[in-house]
């Protein structure tokens, strides 16, 4: 029995030990090194910017070789065939162009392209490209903010959640402490059964509420491990949650039209479409290209007895397409269009949502106040109904309903100053200013 309740202190005690102790900076520099939604976006990032450099690829010459190797008996072909390799001759158009012995050719051709202009395809690709880039980067940079946004979020939920435990806790130990008065009450006559029925319903439901807040710990210990990415046991280091002075709400507004990183890249997109159509209207341009290419024909890999050179331009211009270019230079108009209406609401959008962190921080500051100076009254009612029901002046069921409330009045305090932290944070956020 000795061994079993040394193993338990000993494991409750090492849980403690081995944790990972983190405060809020030290946790937020953690999700963004290690969070996986953040690391799946770097590399969303990363092929965009591999994509700029595609684009540009298109200015250089493209270069090919390819081998070829036929083998027939076809007239036609066969003769094509001796004629690449140099070997056609009288002799073979009198007695072999009409039944010829199978042919067998290898072509080897080397093969260069250089475009001059193809329509704008390459130049507004680059200019996309570049935009899509900083787009990738831009929507990176909002979705660390929104984890460190939820990192918060996580770790002060399982400071909220301790501190939930620890009022219960100390509840409970009044509440121990009321029905052990009232059952030596009852026992020496001075109050009836139904009394200490209650005291003991309390104590009961206090046990209840015990389970329920280390169950809600538990839970928030995983929301943040799963944005910290990892396993361990997390012990929180609350810190100092100083309150930010603040501002005029035209400020935050302005800040977050400057500042939102989503806002700026829904603006890169909304170029990329206007890049769109300038790139449709160009195909009523003509598409220029060079191009060169060597072969070597024999009946021998890589045998050069048939050689050349070709070279030559390539021109093209598109001068009727059954109105396919029209209606796409119209589509193409229609969904900038689209977008831009869409960026115009994301304005709207973001100083709706600032205006309702701003309202909400000012209203949390404002609960905190109050909550603090509940707290006081509360613990005061109860010392006073405390003392009296020592003195038989009041019932138990007066004692105990004080109690609850502080308890009550104790849980309220601690979500209001949750509620602090996170609308400040939620304030930050909106205003794209949250590090």
């Amino acid at each position: 029995m000795y061994n079993l309740i040394a193993f338990v202190v000993f494991f409750l005690v090492s849980q403690n030990l081995f944790a990972l102790t983190l405060d809020i900076d030290t946790a937020k520099k953690m999700a963004l090194e290690n969070n996986n939604i953040i690391k799946a976006y770097e590399e969303e990032a990363k092929s965009a910017s591999y994509t700029l450099s595609q684009a540009k690829g298109g200015y250089f010459p493209k270069v090919s070789v390819s081998e070829t190797f036929i083998s027939t008996d076809e007239p036609a072909t066969a003769a094509f065939s001796k004629m690449s390799q140099g070997k056609f001759d009288f002799t073979y158009f009198n007695t072999q162009l009409a039944n010829p012995e199978r042919a067998e050719n290898f072509e080897t051709k080397i093969e260069i392209i250089q475009p001059v202009y193809m329509q704008g395809k390459i130049f507004f690709g680059i200019k996309q490209a570049k935009e899509m880039d900083k787009a990738y980067k831009l929507t990176l940079e909002r979705v660390k903010e929104n984890i460190l946004l939820n990192t918060v979020k996580a770790f002060y939920g399982k400071g909220v959640a301790e501190k939930a435990v620890e009022a219960v806790e100390k509840s409970l130990v009044r509440t121990k402490k009321y029905y052990e008065m009232t059952e030596n009450f009852y026992k020496n006559g001075m109050i009836v059964k139904s009394d200490l029925l209650v005291a003991e319903s309390y104590l009961l439901q206090n046990e209840e509420a015990l389970a329920s807040a280390k169950k809600q710990v538990n839970i928030a210990e995983s929301h943040l491990q799963r944005l910290l990415n990892t396993d361990e046991n997390i012990k929180i280091v609350w810190g100092d949650t100083n309150i930010v002075q603040i501002q005029d709400i035209e400020e935050y507004l302005a800040q977050a039209i400057q500042n939102r990183s989503d806002l700026k890249a829904m603006e890169r997109f909304a170029k990329i479409k206007e890049y769109e159509v300038k790139k449709s209207k160009s195909e009523f341009l003509p598409e220029v290209a060079l191009f060169a290419n060597y072969k070597m024909n024999d009946e021998n890999f890589l045998g050069d007895s048939g050689s050349g050179l070709t070279a030559g331009v390539m021109v093209k211009l598109n001068i009727f397409d059954g109105m396919s270019t029209v209606n796409k230079i119209k589509t193409n108009k229609s969904n900038h269009l689209s977008l831009i209406h869409k960026l115009n609401d994301k304005k709207l959008e973001i100083k709706t949502e600032v205006r309702e962190a701003y309202y909400t921080y000012k209203a949390s500051i404002e609960r905190l106040n109050a909550m603090k100076k509940q707290v006081e009254a509360a613990y005061k009612a109860l010392e006073i109904t405390e003392n009296r029901f020592k003195e038989g002046l009041a019932k138990i069921t007066e004692l105990l309903d004080r109690e609850f409330e502080v308890k009550e009045a104790e849980l309220k305090l601690a979500m209001a100053e949750y509620d602090v932290i996170v609308s400040k944070s939620e304030l930050l956020f909106a205003t794209g200013k949250i590090k």
